[in-house]
């Protein structure tokens, strides 16, 4: 380089200098000044953002509180227990208005208000309380409930306020209490009881809801100027009982600047010393702003999907669901609903875990969004039930898409080397022809579910208005039950168990039956399922129990078994319940014998085996019944304490001196003699069956071949023969 030319370089540099660091400041000066309009924006975004999210929070939680207020109110029991016959023993004690509604939804105040003000029902914090209800809820109450109690005779209309117990504002929710409907349930004149359900909106509460919206200090306005400032919530209609709520919004946009800018700063400087790096800064710096932005939207975006979105599918959830219906339903597009569930698909989750369930709802998921065309649309309700919306096609094609859907779902699932399989039940209903809003779409097709699952599974079936009727029949036929309970209209058949080989009578099996006073003999098979689905197999149970243990007594040579259902397994008072009435029949325990399905102690193992110790401490007998027809069997076996296993009677129906029913029934008794087990065939209907069973070395056996089940004096009789089987069988 010559000297000319490096003088041309310096002065050009001394005279571009100048000009440049004037441009690098402007430059600098409008580059941060983009930033803080982007960082402004982004704020104010966010702030709105807040206040939609906000609002829908609140009024969810309000909907919520309604929905269920609506359905205690509007029930014929709470109307017999709190209006006409106030009884707190079964509002509080046997938990019909009890700790569940503060331990699962929050309600730290439910009270229930006659018409002369007395309170018939009060509960504070999940306790029952004589708290007067003023001063539980506070200054206002009295005006809620004249407006509740203004309400049409025998309506359940709900009214909502805002009041404060002096320390914290309280979400309040009355109703008069209603028959609804219940035919069972006659109205009384006047003015009716009002429920009331209050949630108290305490700094934690608020807190905790605040940051499921992402937001920070979620709470009640501090003073007027907190109240004005922004964003701010009016919750509260009446007079007196508005509030303000008021939260510190994300400030994403601020935070960026506090972070981003030292660095500009630094860059600045930097950029007037070494221009290039100077510029490769600054271009890092926007990348970096727009990056940021990114991430914010993408925050964003993804909360506003969670909120619309199974977690566990990624399938739209029912607050979609009920989003796209009420939008088509708006529109006037007939269209059809179907709920779907899962068969076979809880021994699976219960067997194999949860992940192999999720797996299992994953793969559904993704094949029902196959199955179906574009614009239908498939979202998970919750658990193993799933629903379809399709725009209106006619029926054969309703009934070609079930078909489908079926198809695609029973294929079998094959996870870890493990071949799975699960069934699809359907329930159909139609719009505008059976409903015209979502809750009512949804409610038929759930009835319609019922009713194919009552079908034998596997089944789809359409809505139709003698459904309705079916449920109300269920619904006499469970009130017959409990008078039948008081009644003593249920009594015990004994069906008589025998050693294989020499044909003594060595035990029998208690069979319920129900003589209805019109009806005649009622089939098991009708109230048995329907007294496991209305909570009252515990009672009944129990009164099976006692009167096989009294019976038994008298049998001194005879052992007896009682079957148990899940239901009343769970119950908290089981292990009691036995020890009592072994107590009070005075029946030595031995000779009891408590006969257990598999899905007894399929939701909780760990509590399934503390019951099953306590009752082994007591001394009775455990078997388990209809052993092999489970996915488990044979793991309870090891892990639990039994005494015996019963066969089931399908693989004794098809006993042959060849075939896999006999593989089957010969791997159980070397099982059972294996683990020092007893084991009972039931079921036997045939003297080959029991030519068969005896080569198989079967210790006992029973079944039609010896004899159906007796009443007690026939039993009495049996146990005077040297071969105790029955003539008539």
């Amino acid at each position: 380089m010559t000297n000319a030319t490096a003088q041309f370089l310096k002065m050009f540099g001394r005279k571009a200098v100048a000009p440049l660091i004037g441009t690098l400041i402007a430059a600098f000066v409008l580059s941060y000044a983009t930033l803080d309009g982007i960082a402004h924006r982004a704020d104010q975004d966010a702030e709105a953002r807040s206040l939609v999210l906000a609002r829908a929070a609140w009024n969810g939680r309000w909907d919520a509180q309604e929905r269920l207020l609506a359905d205690y109110a509007g029930w014929g029991d709470a109307y017999e227990n709190l209006h006409l016959r106030p009884n707190r023993v079964w509002a509080y004690d046997e938990g019909n208005l009890g700790a569940t509604l503060f331990s699962r939804f929050d309600f730290g105040l439910v009270f229930a208000v006659a018409p002369d003000g007395r309170v018939v029902h009060g509960m504070v914090d999940g306790a029952a309380s004589d708290m007067p209800a003023e001063q539980a809820f506070g200054p206002g109450l009295k005006q809620l409930i004249e407006r509740a109690r203004a309400a049409p005779p025998n309506t359940t209309t709900v009214e909502r306020a805002v009041l404060t117990d002096g320390r914290n504002p309280v979400m309040a929710t009355a109703a008069a209490i209603s028959t609804g409907g219940d035919r069972f349930v006659q109205p009384a004149p006047g003015p009716s009881t009002v429920l009331i359900f209050g949630e108290r909106l305490t700094p934690a509460t608020l807190e905790a809801l605040g940051e499921s919206l992402f937001v920070t200090q979620l709470r009640v306005a501090w003073d007027a100027a907190d109240a004005a400032a922004k964003p701010s919530l009016v919750a509260g209609e009446a007079p007196g009982s508005v509030i303000t709520l008021r939260w510190t919004p994300d400030q994403p946009g601020a935070r960026m600047m506090r972070e981003l800018t030292p660095w500009l700063i630094i860059a600045a400087l930097a950029l007037i010393l070494l221009i290039l790096v100077t510029l490769r800064y600054a271009a890092r710096a926007a990348v970096e702003a727009q990056t940021s932005a990114d991430m914010l939207v993408e925050a964003y975006q993804d909360a506003e999907r969670k909120a619309f979105h199974d977690a566990v599918t990624g399938l739209p959830n029912r607050a979609m669901l009920t989003r796209r219906l009420t939008s088509d339903l708006a529109g006037g597009r007939p269209l059809a609903v179907l709920y779907l569930d899962l068969d076979r698909f809880k021994p699976v989750n219960d067997a194999l875990g949860h992940p192999v369930g999720d797996r299992v709802l994953r793969e559904t998921a993704e094949r029902l969004t196959r199955a179906l065309r574009e614009g239908d649309l498939v979202a998970r309700i919750g658990g193993d039930e799933f629903a379809v919306v399709v725009p209106r096609i006619d029926a054969d094609d309703v009934e070609a898409l079930c078909r489908r859907l079926q198809d695609a779902v029973t294929a079998p699932i094959e996870i870890e080397d493990t071949i799975l399989y699960v069934g699809l039940s359907i329930g159909i209903a139609l719009s505008p022809e059976d409903a015209a809003t979502p809750e009512e779409l949804l409610r038929l097709s759930d009835i319609a579910l019922y009713q194919a699952k009552a079908a034998g599974r596997g089944t789809f079936k359409f809505f139709s208005h003698d459904m309705d009727e079916r449920i109300l029949t269920r619904r006499a036929l469970d009130a017959d039950m409990r008078r039948g309970l008081d009644r003593d209209e249920f009594f015990l058949l004994f069906q008589p168990r025998y050693d294989a080989n020499s044909m003594r009578l060595r035990g029998v099996e208690a069979l319920v039956r129900w003589r209805h006073p019109t009806r005649g003999l009622v089939n098991p098979g009708e109230f048995i399922p329907l007294a496991e689905e209305t909570g009252l197999i515990a009672p009944l149970g129990a009164r099976v129990l006692r009167m096989a243990c009294e019976k038994a007594v008298t049998w001194p040579d005879l052992s007896v078994s009682v079957n148990v259902s899940p239901a009343q397994f769970r119950s908290a008072d089981f292990v009691k319940i036995v020890a009592d009435t072994l107590a009070e029949t005075g029946l030595p325990a031995h000779r009891l014998e408590l006969e257990l399905t598999e899905g007894v102690l399929l939701e909780d193992v760990d509590r399934a085996g503390r019951i099953l110790a306590d009752l082994k401490t007591l001394g009775v007998m455990l078997s388990m019944d209809d052993f092999g027809t489970g996915y488990s069997s044979l793991g309870y076996l090891k892990s639990f304490p039994f005494d015996a296993i019963k066969i089931d009677q399908s693989f004794i129906a098809d006993l042959q001196t060849t075939g896999d029913s006999r593989a089957i029934v010969q791997a159980i008794l070397g099982l059972g003699k294996a683990l020092g087990l007893s084991v009972t065939a039931e079921g036997v209907e045939t003297a080959e069956q029991l030519d068969l069973l005896r080569l198989d070395h079967c210790e006992e056996v029973q079944g039609y071949l010896m004899a159906r089940p007796l009443a007690a004096e026939d039993i009495d009789a049996l146990r005077g023969k040297p071969d105790a089987r029955h003539s008539a069988a």
